[in-house]
């Protein structure tokens, strides 16, 4: 440290460097910004996410582990389970991010950000279709159709290949 560093002006970081966990708005000025759901995030499109999953190759996969009906039928109740449990986080998520909105909604037009409100309430009538959805896809692992059908089929279809896998390697292509 030299004699005269107190002196000089100490360098200023640029913003993009500073961690945003350090970055912090005076209290009036705090962002007001709401989370929204955007692909491979939060909301229906982790439910949408899951369901896109290689199914096929899973039950290609556990067949091979274990060509067991049992495991098969224990792996599709598991696939099923984590559907409904993602199916709760997700309305969980959007019933507090509907609380969120609301809030928003109405302190926004007490102020009178109209633009703000309208855009707020385009959001809203979003996230009410992706509740709707989020309903059927509920109502559809219930009854064993749509989407988590097409995962069940796609993991049971997997899981047949890979047991006429084996039986193709062991037993179809021996020499008598």
């Amino acid at each position: 440290m030299g004699l005269f560093s107190f002196l000089r002006k100490k360098k200023e970081l640029p913003l993009s460097t500073i961690p945003q966990e350090d970055i912090t708005l005076p209290e009036n000025e705090q962002s007001t910004e709401l989370h929204t759901t955007v692909p491979g995030g939060d909301g229906i499109f982790r439910i949408y996410n899951y369901l896109q999953q290689d199914f096929e190759a899973k039950g290609f996969n556990d067949a091979l582990i274990s060509p067991d009906d049992g495991y098969k039928n224990d792996n599709i109740r598991l696939i099923r389970y984590d559907l409904e449990i993602l199916i709760h986080q997700v309305k969980t998520y959007h019933d507090s991010l509907m609380k969120d909105m609301e809030f928003h909604i109405h302190s926004r037009g007490r102020a009178g950000l109209i633009d703000l409100v309208d855009e707020l309430k385009i959001k809203q009538t979003d996230l009410l279709d992706h509740m709707e959805k989020v309903k059927e896809f509920e109502r559809s692992v219930a009854t064993d159709s749509g989407l988590c059908e097409r995962a069940i089929l796609a993991y049971k279809r997997g899981f047949m290949k890979g047991m006429a896998s084996i039986t193709q390697a062991y037993l179809l292509n021996k020499k008598f």
